[in-house]
């Protein structure tokens, strides 16, 4: 038995021993190629030895073996050289297209060195009318395997090209195969691939952070807002609580402040599925706590016929008057002027509403929320006030600078009186100077009771209630 035909069986061999042994079906699949090319050889091989084979026959038999050959030893050994055994699936750098050129890589390296000029000049010609008759072909396999070499994808992976969007589920040479959300594949040109952009949702980790947009009222304080949308993501079921859900007010639109409600999935594909959810859970969420998402509408007013801003607090706020250590000690006629006149002012959290050393003339008091007191440049606190309690009452009373600064902890509602108002109570009646004056000396004596350190550096000494009322009287102007 010759050389040539004992290489032949041994690379039919082991093509069958691999194919019979191997758990990867791409394995299995490729080594069909080495099997049909070694068989082919074999029977070339006997048939151009056969004494009744007509010599022409005979020649072109023996000219062709040694190619099927070669090609076929090439194929075995990139096939079982690179690719996992026992593993049904491709090494992740080395997908099928590559695998494939290195085999033609080999195959072509074998044929030069060895083969006679002959066949060498067959070879070239016939790549050259390939060449001009598969240009598109030839066009996409180059660029899959440019893609390839930069790999921004790789099968498994879920991305996004041009209007596509999908899983990868195959490479090859000339396209490559997207299977959609609605479950349809599609196959893509690699040339495409590669002149566009390519949205890799899978890299560089598999969570990715998706987003729906929601428009709401223009009365809906936006920290709120954000507060109730983080809680209706919460219930999200695809929503991954790390990283935590968050959003960001994006416009200020015709009919409504539009948000953006962000998320991060485990998965793109469930992305329509996710994004239903969120939606679904926002608008429960928002019937819950009264928050209206507006019709797209545009509606025109006169000047006017503004509709103004409420808040459910105003109801009380007559009561939260008469609850005040400051101004409890007033008329009932006396509280009445100051709620109506009192004015709403929203503060977001972080937000500063009044900075010590600055001048005012009003005093705030609080409707909702909770505001942090602090002294001094190092910015201490000392103090946080609660729904009813009043701060800067000095400056509203005598026109003194602020004694201190005065943060929005959350949202926080005050209601705003300012020195007109006061002035107004005072011509009416002079006894509320002295009920304010009185009030105000209690409520520094309770102050510096607490404060026996810093604080107490920043408070002005204690003065009597009849000169307390002297300055409040220069302060308003009345005598």
């Amino acid at each position: 038995m010759s050389i040539p035909v004992l290489i032949g069986l041994l690379v039919l061999a082991l093509a069958l021993a691999a194919r019979a042994g191997t758990r990867n079906t791409y394995v299995k699949r490729k080594l069909v190629l080495s099997l049909a090319l070694a068989s082919a050889y074999l029977i070339a091989h006997v048939v151009s030895l056969w004494a009744g084979t007509p010599p022409g026959i005979a020649r072109t038999l023996g000219t062709i073996e040694p190619v099927l050959l070669v090609l076929a030893a090439s194929n075995l050994i990139v096939v079982l050289a690179v690719n996992p055994y026992r593993q049904d699936r491709l090494p992740a750098h080395l997908p099928a297209i590559l695998q494939d050129a290195i085999t033609v890589a080999i195959f072509a390296t074998v044929v030069v060195l060895f083969f006679n000029d002959r066949l060498q000049l067959t070879a070239a010609a016939g790549a050259v009318v390939l060449g001009l008759a598969l240009q598109d072909t030839l066009g996409n396999a180059i660029a899959g395997l440019a893609l390839q070499a930069d790999q921004p994808y790789k099968v498994g992976d879920w991305i996004r090209v041009g209007d596509h969007e999908g899983r990868v589920t195959q490479i090859s040479w000339r396209s490559t195969v997207l299977r959609t959300r609605e479950n349809t594949l599609v196959a893509l040109p690699n040339s495409s691939i590669a002149d566009g952009a390519i949205v890799n949702f899978s890299e560089p980790a598999p969570p990715t952070r998706i987003f729906v947009d929601v428009g709401v009222a223009y009365a809906a304080p936006p920290n709120h807002v954000k507060a109730i949308i983080v809680e209706a993501i919460a219930q999200v079921p695809l929503a991954m609580p790390t990283p935590p859900p968050d959003v960001q007010l994006l416009d200020f639109g015709t009919s409504s402040i539009t948000y953006r409600c962000r998320c991060f999935i485990q998965d793109m594909e469930r992305s329509s599925m996710a994004q239903d959810q969120m939606r679904t859970a926002i608008w429960y969420t928002f019937q819950r706590h009264g928050i209206e998402i507006p019709f797209p509408i545009q509606v025109e007013y006169a000047g006017g016929d503004m509709p103004a801003v409420t808040f459910p607090e105003q109801a009380h706020l007559h009561t939260l008057i008469g609850n005040s250590a400051l101004l409890g000690g007033l008329t009932a006629d006396a509280r009445a002027q100051l709620a109506a006149s009192a004015r709403p002012r929203l503060y977001g959290a972080g937000e500063v509403v009044v900075r010590q050393g600055t001048a005012g003339g009003t005093a705030y008091l609080i409707g909702r929320g909770v505001a942090r007191v602090s002294l001094g440049p190092e910015d201490l606190e000392v103090a946080r006030l609660q729904v009813g309690e009043i701060f800067g009452e000095m400056s509203w009373l005598t026109g003194d600078p602020r004694s201190a600064t005065v943060t929005a902890v959350e949202d926080t509602l005050v209601f705003e009186l300012d020195e007109s108002v006061l002035r107004d109570l005072a011509t009416a009646s002079e006894g509320v100077l002295d009920t304010l004056a009185d009030a105000v000396s209690r409520r520094r004596l309770e102050l510096e009771s607490l404060s026996a350190d810093t604080a107490q550096r920043h408070l002005k000494a204690l003065e009597p209630p009849h000169t307390l009322v002297a300055r409040m009287k220069r302060f308003l102007r009345l005598g």
